[in-house]
């Protein structure tokens, strides 16, 4: 897709990285990228070849990114991958929710699990225009020891037993395509049979994870909810911590984190799955509720810790909709983040979890436009950014997408 010139004037800006907003700003993009950031009035241009945007009493900061999400996931209250359902099915369904996460502000979207690596054919059709969707950032399959997930979630997991397995089930994952590898470090709340407090991959498994990673300049997610769990994946390498649910038990896994910047992803809207438990299953309600208050102290407690902090949803779980992932901003400032905190866990620093801080993540010049723009000021009613009739304008790349 061809980029346009645009000129969006006279609009408020929060550029993502925590500083003050600039009030009457000019905004020129050109070529997919912020080409000037100016005072309203001041910039030049070519009025002939430029789309120019009066947006005076509108927000302007950069698209939002939210670093955990199950793109081929629906949503429903079962939370499962369906065996049933055709995979050309599943693949257009997920072009459906890329669509909706897009048009909600969202450009840039980290999915850490997939659906026998069809994800990889949906990041094509999107590079090549075939249809919309965030810039996504995969993982392909998630790493696991011999689980019940496997058969939850149909082509989702590669289990693996022993460091060389993991070694070379994550080299599967980079050889197809992969930006990241996931691995689970604790069970999980929506398999059957499995805790979450509880550890699964070892220490050495997880750190030949992260080597086949970090040697080729790719990141390590791991999933962890129990504190023994998270402080192994510290310690292994893992460049960002999936949920933390009770990261609260370990000041030393948090000490650590705090010291090599390692990133927790709270991932805080899965509680919206407590609101509903008559329609899900009752062994995840009942988890679900166990961790929930553990859940919003474990990131007061990591805030104040110093450990980054960086906006996911875990979009695509039981009532966690693709399209709805702005839910978490308001959500984080419930567990103690200010809103310009909250922005800048959904910008720059969800930008520097995955590697792409030189990229996108902050209004600056040289970088790519992507850019959202609301009607208001979410600094004063951060609410306002799960609110669809308040985004006016959507732009990844230099072109408007809504």
């Amino acid at each position: 897709m061809k980029s346009q010139s645009l000129l969006f004037q006279d609009v408020t800006v929060i550029n993502g990285s925590g500083r003050e907003p600039q009030a009457n700003m000019d905004v020129l993009v050109k070529d997919g990228r912020i080409n000037a950031l100016q005072a309203h009035g001041s910039l030049s241009y070519d009025e002939r070849r430029t789309e120019v945007y009066q947006m005076r009493g509108m927000t302007l900061l950069p698209g939002l990114i939210d670093c955990h999400v199950h793109i081929m996931m629906d949503g429903g209250p079962e939370g499962r991958v369906k065996l049933e359902e055709s995979l050309g099915f599943c693949l257009l369904r997920a072009a459906y929710h890329a669509r909706c996460t897009l048009e909600a502000g969202v450009t840039t979207v980290r999915d850490l699990g997939g659906q026998a690596h069809l994800e990889f054919a949906l990041r094509e059709a999107i590079a090549a225009g075939y249809c919309s969707g965030p810039r996504l950032v995969l993982a392909g399959k998630l790493l696991s020891m011999t689980s019940a997930g496997a058969e939850a979630f149909s082509g989702m997991y590669r289990e693996a037993d022993g460091a060389d397995e993991v070694r070379k089930a994550a080299r599967e994952q980079l050889k197809a395509g992969a930006n990241v590898i996931k691995v689970m470090a604790t069970g999980a709340v929506m398999t059957p049979g499995e805790e979450p407090g509880a550890s699964q991959f070892t220490l050495e498994e997880m750190r030949a994870a992260a080597e086949e990673a970090h040697k080729v300049w790719r990141k390590m997610a791991a999933h962890a909810h129990g504190s023994a769990g998270i402080l192994t994946a510290v310690q292994a390498g893992a460049d960002t911590i999936e949920h933390g649910s009770l990261l609260c038990d370990s000041p030393e896994a948090m000490r650590l984190m705090a010291e090599r910047g390692v990133f927790l992803v709270p991932t805080l809207a899965v509680g919206i799955m407590s609101q509903h438990a008559k329609d899900i299953p009752a062994f995840m309600a009942e988890k679900d509720r166990r961790l929930l208050a553990a859940h919003y102290r474990s990131v007061r407690l990591a805030l104040e810790a110093g450990v980054p902090i960086a906006m996911g949803t875990d979009a695509g779980v039981p009532f966690v909709k693709h399209g709805n992932n702005a839910v978490e901003l308001p959500l984080m400032v419930q567990a103690g983040l200010t809103p310009m905190q909250a922005i800048v866990a959904s910008t720059s620093s969800a930008a520097s979890a995955l590697g792409l801080q030189e990229e996108i993540g902050t209004i600056e010049v040289g970088k790519r436009a992507d850019l959202l723009i609301l009607d208001g000021n979410p600094l004063q009613d951060i609410d306002m950014v799960t609110r669809k009739e308040r985004i006016r304008i959507v732009v990844q790349d230099g072109n408007v997408v809504k």
